[in-house]
């Protein structure tokens, strides 16, 4: 297999996928959903606006903002179109960009992120060349300076990033570790349409479930490049441990429910075992900030899915004696 080859789980509408690079213009819509980041925001849409490649749109939602949002943005003018919806998070804004972009390929972009300037000349290049390609991501690091990201450079491990390119994306790839940024990805607006874009109901781990679902339709390439910075501060929604790993579980519980052979695709002792892993996070978590209940019914889920281990048992046995 070629270094960054496509690789499908079940490539359900392939055939359906027309060579969209070779369409109208602009080539590419890049979409950029807010909130309450206009201190971030004149960075992100200036490292967008720098692009090498210069074939694209760019279209900003506000989500609601109650910050300055629209006056950081007066300056840009018509270098960007400006939406605005009430607050109806991330994934509801993205759709809504989605829906007024003309490019035929679509890149998100964090409002508190950079895209690097080779980001969209990589990605659209190798779009270009293989046009079933319904979607083609690649790394990112983390900026300066961050204490958070405990001392890695980049997203995804380098060792890791070499075996995806030199063997292709997987899903079991992406069950093990949500290795998916959007802020990395190009994305047909066609196929982006057929699994039908975002869920709404999600606030975190919107990348992960719509990269299943591309996984389980349309052919998925991986670059190994980095093309965007990370920029860690408080106000990341992703470091809400109990939202993200309550929304993990339930986007999985949904491949499950939407695609039974992702189960075998997967491996059952893998996704016992990663499942269970989730659930005891979470109740170590529940238990930390004294959601004692909350914990011992998460706990009870571990112990379910691996009820051969050891470690899950101590826990529920000790946490059902504390309760009585």
């Amino acid at each position: 297999m070629l270094p960054g080859s496509c690789v499908a789980a079940a490539p359900l509408g392939r055939d359906s996928l027309t060579a969209l690079a070779m369409s109208a213009s602009p080539a590419i819509s890049v979409v950029i959903a807010t909130f309450n980041r206009a201190n971030y925001l004149p960075a992100t849409i200036d490292s967008v606006l720098n692009q090498s490649f210069k074939d694209f749109e760019l279209i900003v939602v506000d989500d609601g903002s109650t910050d300055n949002t629209q006056e950081v943005l007066e300056p840009y003018g018509s270098r960007l179109k400006y939406l605005y919806q009430p607050n109806g998070g991330a994934s509801a804004a993205r759709n809504l960009g989605v829906r007024h972009a003309h490019g035929a390929w679509i890149a998100f972009q964090d409002s508190d992120d950079l895209s690097l300037p080779n980001h969209l000349a990589s990605l659209y290049g190798y779009a270009t060349k293989h046009p079933a390609c319904g979607m083609v991501f690649a790394n990112g690091n983390y900026s300066s300076g961050t204490a958070q990201s405990r001392g890695k450079k980049t997203i995804i491990d380098i060792a890791k990033s070499r075996k995806l390119a030199k063997k292709g994306v997987r899903l079991v790839d992406l069950f093990e570790k949500s290795i998916l940024r959007l802020q990395a990805a190009l994305i047909s607006k066609q196929a982006y349409d057929l699994v039908g874009g975002h869920d709404e109901s999600l606030r975190i781990c919107m990348d992960l479930d719509l990269g299943f679902r591309m996984l389980m339709n349309f052919a998925v390439a991986y670059l190994d490049e980095e093309l965007f910075s990370y920029r860690i501060h408080d106000g990341n929604i992703g470091r809400n441990e109990e939202l993200r790993l309550t929304e993990n579980i339930q986007v999985i519980e949904k491949l499950f429910g939407d695609y039974p052979a992702a189960r075998e695709l997967i491996g059952r002792k893998l996704l016992a075992r990663r499942l269970a892993y989730r659930y005891y996070r979470l109740a170590k978590g529940r238990w930390r900030h004294n959601h004692r209940e909350a914990a011992r019914q998460a706990i009870k889920q571990a112990t379910r899915l691996r009820p051969g281990y050891i470690k899950y048992w101590f826990y529920q046995i000790h946490w059902d004696l504390a309760a009585r």
